[in-house]
C-alpha cells in the first residue's frame, strides 16, 4: 500500500492583454484584417496593424470599442476585423507575404490555443522562436504547453528564457515551481514558490504548492506552516485539510492526521483522497477493519479506483479473508493491468497463503514474473515474491537462485529475515505468510 501525493495547480496565461474583471465576462478577441483607423468618436486614437489581436470591450451596432496590447483604445468598424477563431486566412495571407516575420506566427498561435490544437500551437511558437522572436510571452506560453504534455525540463528552459527577457510576474515562478517539483527538484520548487510569494502571490494554492515542495525536501514543519496559512485563507478547502493530514501522517502523528482527514470529509463528504488516506492511516495503525470500510467508500465513489481495490485486498488478507483479498487483487489488475503492486500482492498470496485452497504455485509464478517484468527486475520485493512462488510450485532450485539475488539487493536491516527464507528453500520448504 502506498499513500497518494498532493495535487498541484498550474496557472495558464495568454498573450492578449488583460481587461478589468467586470468587462472580461463579455469581452472577446478579434483580428484586424489590415491597417485601419481607430477613433474615440471625434479624433483618431491610433491605427491597427494587419493581424493585430484586439480585445472587444463594447459593441454598438456596426462598431466595436477595442483595446490593443499596445494601448490603443477606440471605435473600429466591425468589417475591419474577424473573430479570432475565423482569422486563420488572415494569418495565412500575411505569412505568405512575410514568411520570416515571427509576429505572424506568434499571433496565429492564439487561434490554436483557443481551439486546443496543441501540435499547431507548438509548431507556430517553434517557428517564431526560430525566426528570432524576443517576445517573452511566446516562451511562457510554449512552456505551459510543454508542461501540460509532461515535458517539464523543456518547459523550465522556456520559463528561464522568459525570465531573462524580463518576465518577473508571480505566475512565471508558480509555473516553473510546479515543473521543478514534477521533475523531482523540490528545492528549486521551494525557491520559485517563495519568489512568487515575495512578488505578491498570496493565494491558498501557492502555499499548498510550496507545502508540497517542503514535504518533498523533508521540511515537514515548514510544510505544516504553509498549510496552516492556506487553510486560514480558505478554511472550507477540503483539499488543504487533506494535504496537511498527509504531512502529519508522514510524521506519524496519527491523531492530527486523522483530525485533518475527518475535517476534510466534513467539508466534502465525497472527498475520495481523504477516504483513501484515512484508510491507509487505519492500516498503519493496524486497524484493518476500519481501513476496509474507507476503501469500500472509495470504491463506491469511484468503481475504477484500482489502488483502492489493491489496498482493500491487502487489509482483507490481514483479516484472513483470503478469497476476498484475491478477488480484490484481480479487480485491481483488471482496472490497471500494469499495476505492479497488485500483481506482487496476488503472487505473494498465491505462494504463501496459510490456506492450501488458496495457494497456486504455477499461477503465482506467472503473477510474480509479471510484477518483475513491469518493475524491470529492479526491486527486490518482486524477486522475493518470485522465489516464494517457485518454492510453492516445488522448483526449489529456482527459489534458491532468486532468493539469493534478494539477499544481494535487500537493505542491510532486512537481510537477516531474508536469510531465514533462503534457508527454508534450501531445506525444500515453501514459505508461509503467517500473520
Amino acid at each position: 500500500m502506498r499513500p497518494a501525493t498532493p495535487l498541484l495547480t498550474l496557472a495558464v496565461f495568454m498573450l492578449v492583454s488583460p481587461v478589468p474583471a467586470a468587462e472580461r465576462l463579455t469581452s472577446f478577441e478579434v483580428v484586424a484584417r489590415d491597417v485601419y483607423r481607430v477613433t474615440d468618436g471625434a479624433k483618431t486614437t491610433g491605427t491597427t496593424e494587419a493581424g493585430e489581436v484586439l480585445t472587444v470591450l463594447v459593441t454598438d451596432q456596426d462598431k466595436y470599442w477595442v483595446q490593443s496590447a499596445r494601448g490603443i483604445k477606440g471605435w473600429l468598424e466591425r468589417g475591419a476585423v474577424a473573430r479570432l477563431a475565423d482569422a486563420e486566412a488572415i494569418y495565412s495571407q500575411l505569412i505568405r507575404a512575410e514568411p520570416r516575420n515571427p509576429v505572424h506566427y506568434e499571433r496565429r498561435a492564439l487561434i490554436w490555443l483557443h481551439s486546443g490544437q496543441t501540435d499547431k500551437l507548438l509548431a507556430d511558437y517553434d517557428r517564431a522562436i526560430q525566426l528570432g522572436s524576443k517576445n517573452p510571452m511566446v516562451y511562457v506560453n510554449r512552456g505551459i504547453q510543454l508542461a501540460t504534455q509532461g515535458e517539464f525540463d523543456k518547459a523550465i528552459a522556456d520559463y528561464d528564457v522568459a525570465q531573462r527577457l524580463g518576465v518577473a510576474e508571480p505566475y512565471l515562478f508558480v509555473n516553473r515551481g510546479v515543473a521543478q517539483l514534477a521533475v523531482g527538484r523540490a528545492d528549486k520548487a521551494v525557491e520559485d514558490f517563495t519568489a512568487a510569494i515575495e512578488r505578491g502571490e498570496k493565494s491558498a494554492s501557492i502555499y499548498l504548492n510550496r507545502a508540497a515542495a517542503y514535504a518533498e525536501t523533508h521540511e515537514e514543519i515548514k510544510a505544516i506552516d504553509d498549510l496552516a496559512e492556506a487553510i486560514r485563507l480558505e478554511p472550507k478547502n477540503a483539499a488543504a485539510h487533506h494535504q496537511r493530514g498527509m504531512v502529519w501522517q508522514a510524521m506519524e502523528n496519527w491523531d492530527k492526521a486523522l483530525a485533518d482527514f475527518e475535517q476534510a470529509l466534513r467539508l466534502d463528504p465525497k472527498h475520495i483522497p481523504s477516504f483513501s488516506s484515512r484508510g491507509f492511516l487505519w492500516f498503519q495503525r493496524k486497524e484493518p477493519g476500519k481501513a476496509i470500510a474507507d476503501f469500500d467508500r472509495v470504491i463506491q465513489l469511484n468503481p475504477k479506483a484500482a489502488v483502492a481495490y489493491n489496498n482493500r485486498g491487502y487489509n482483507r488478507q490481514l483479516l484472513k479473508k483470503y478469497q476476498e483479498a484475491l478477488a480484490d487483487y484481480d479487480d485491481a489488475i483488471r482496472l490497471a493491468p500494469k499495476y505492479v503492486l497488485a500483481h506482487q500482492n496476488k503472487a505473494w498470496l498465491l505462494a504463501t497463503c496459510p490456506e492450501a485452497s488458496i495457494r497456486d504455485g504455477k499461477q503465482g509464478v506467472v503473477s510474480a514474473r509479471t510484477a518483475c517484468e513491469l518493475g524491470q527486475w529492479k526491486h527486490w520485493p518482486d524477486l522475493k515474491t518470485l522465489a516464494a512462488a517457485y518454492a510453492e510450485a516445488g522448483d526449489f532450485a529456482q527459489a534458491i537462485e532468486w532468493q539469493t539475488k534478494v539477499l544481494e539487493m535487500a537493505p542491510e536491516d532486512e537481510r537477516a529475515e531474508e536469510q531465514k527464507v533462503l534457508e527454508a528453500y534450501q531445506a525444500n520448504e515453501p514459505w508461509r505468510d503467517i500473520p
